[in-house]
């Protein structure tokens, strides 16, 4: 557990463990992440207790990717009756959702 809190922490911070900025965007770290796992087991059958571990490890990674938002504009309107354009924040689009498909 200590270890996937370890991974994951990296994963929030962009590879960079000492918070200084110079780590890569987090969806970069998460991609490289999944990218290497992958490649851990490729075309090799797995035990039991392995897959398990792997899944769990996989799910873990891809949860992240049940919160990617994109802002969007959208108006809105104050109780003074004036009208304000801002960016509202809605689940990314589809080909998202169509690539972690394939990866669970």
């Amino acid at each position: 557990m200590e270890l996937m809190k370890e991974r994951f922490s990296k994963l929030l911070l962009g590879e960079d463990m000492s918070g200084g900025g110079k780590g890569v965007s987090s969806a970069l770290a998460l991609s490289n992440a999944i990218t290497n796992m992958a490649e851990q087991k490729r075309l090799e059958p797995m035990a039991a207790d392995t897959k398990a571990r792997w899944r769990k490890e996989i799910d873990w990674l891809l949860s992240v990717t049940d919160h990617i938002v994109e802002f969007v504009p959208s108006k809105q309107r104050s109780k003074d009756g004036t009208n304000m354009e801002s960016r509202k924040g809605e689940l990314r689009s589809i080909e998202v959702f169509d690539a972690v498909v394939f990866c669970r």
